[in-house]
């Protein structure tokens, strides 16, 4: 799962392109992406704008259920997944985390979600790596400021 947190503003170019095709080109978007070698290198590119962490089938059912769309104006409810063949959305989760979908792969569906800011805020820097006590890049603890985004 990858978080933009600062948005595209003052990037470069190449920064610009990562992101958008990481889909994640606005402030507060996520996507889920694999763990392979390009996605790697577009993070570590833009490593100083998003956070990256591996995602858990729970958070991403949750995700799913709050903030998938099929469109812009519409939800991914029920009559949705139906017509994508799955029951619920932890089905869908489980599909993708095993066959280590994109979530663009999955047709019908949004590539990204739109998330807010977390509640209570970001309790450390926007401005540093998770090496160097922030928030940016390989974050382990991702997962906890997803579940406040949401």
């Amino acid at each position: 799962m990858v978080v933009n947190l600062h948005g595209s503003i003052n990037s470069s170019a190449p920064v610009r392109k990562a992101l958008n095709e990481l889909w994640v080109a606005k402030k507060f978007s996520a996507s889920v992406v694999p763990d392979d070698a390009p996605t790697v290198g577009m993070l570590r590119l833009c490593k100083d704008y998003v956070a990256w962490a591996p995602v858990d089938e729970d958070l991403l059912a949750d995700l799913l259920s709050k903030r998938g769309m099929v469109s812009t104006s519409r939800p991914l409810d029920q009559a949705a997944l139906k017509g994508l063949g799955f029951n619920d959305h932890k089905a869908l989760a489980a599909q993708m985390i095993k066959e280590q979908k994109r979530l663009a792969a999955v047709p019908g569906v949004l590539p990204y979600f739109r998330l807010a800011p977390p509640k209570g805020g970001f309790k450390r820097s926007l401005r540093r790596q998770s090496t160097e006590k922030g928030t940016l890049g390989s974050n382990p603890k991702l997962d906890e400021i997803v579940r406040r985004m949401v």
